[in-house]
């Protein structure tokens, strides 16, 4: 389906984790890709996380190799996405926004579930499996502390949204959106030249930021 040299039919989703990227590879798996997951504790998420923090574009790109889509950590969330435009000239990007408010509860309520505390979060992250996500976090982001250190993480949150627009400005194979506002098969469709499949858009994890008060907060 794609072109190993320009990326031809491959599909990068550069959003940032809970903004919707698990509905998207849904998405996309339904009209045909072969979708490289993400998920905090599955091992190719880690060692693709551990990777990018390391630099390690070549080993990154053995793994591309073996699907046409990819989301989630590293390829979103990241500055990633300055290499991949630059290896990959003729794949397609597409980037999940969300409001940062909701954005940032989403976040509590992923780590509510791995039973997380306001003493040590990414601790928590960690015993639960994903390794990559709080090195992820600790080290690119500049995180030790994802509740008490709210409007740093929003800052981060703004400003490499910000840069990935500034980027790809003027680029056709871009294509930004509000998955949680725009849940619907028509503007992703015709950015991929896909017909819209007879099914409805997915809708996973669709309590995402109603658990968020089981993470006290810290101050």
């Amino acid at each position: 389906m794609s072109d190993e040299t320009t990326g031809r039919g491959k599909v990068f989703c550069i959003g940032f984790p809970k903004t919707g990227t698990t509905s998207l590879e849904t998405a996309l798996h339904r009209l045909g890709y072969k979708v490289c997951r993400g998920a905090s504790s599955n091992n190719h998420s880690n060692f693709l996380m551990a990777l990018q923090v390391l630099g390690d574009t070549d080993e990154i790109a053995r793994v591309i190799r073996h699907f046409d889509a990819f989301a989630d950590m590293p390829f979103g969330g990241t500055d990633l996405y300055l290499w991949l435009s630059r290896r990959y000239p003729e794949a397609r990007f597409v980037h999940t926004l969300r409001a940062p408010e909701a954005w940032y509860q989403s976040l509590l309520n992923q780590l509510a579930k791995v039973g997380a505390s306001s003493d040590a979060p990414l601790e928590a992250l960690h015993a639960a499996g994903g390794y990559g996500a709080a090195m992820i976090v600790r080290r690119v982001w500049g995180i030790t502390d994802p509740l008490s250190q709210k409007d740093r993480l929003l800052r981060h949150y703004h400003d490499l949204n910000a840069a990935i627009l500034a980027h790809f400005e003027g680029c056709a194979n871009f294509h930004a959106f509000n998955l949680t506002e725009e849940r619907d098969w028509t503007s992703l469709c015709r950015f991929l030249d896909k017909p819209v499949p007879d099914l409805p858009f997915p809708h996973d994890n669709p309590g995402q930021g109603k658990a968020a008060r089981a993470v006290p907060q810290s101050g």
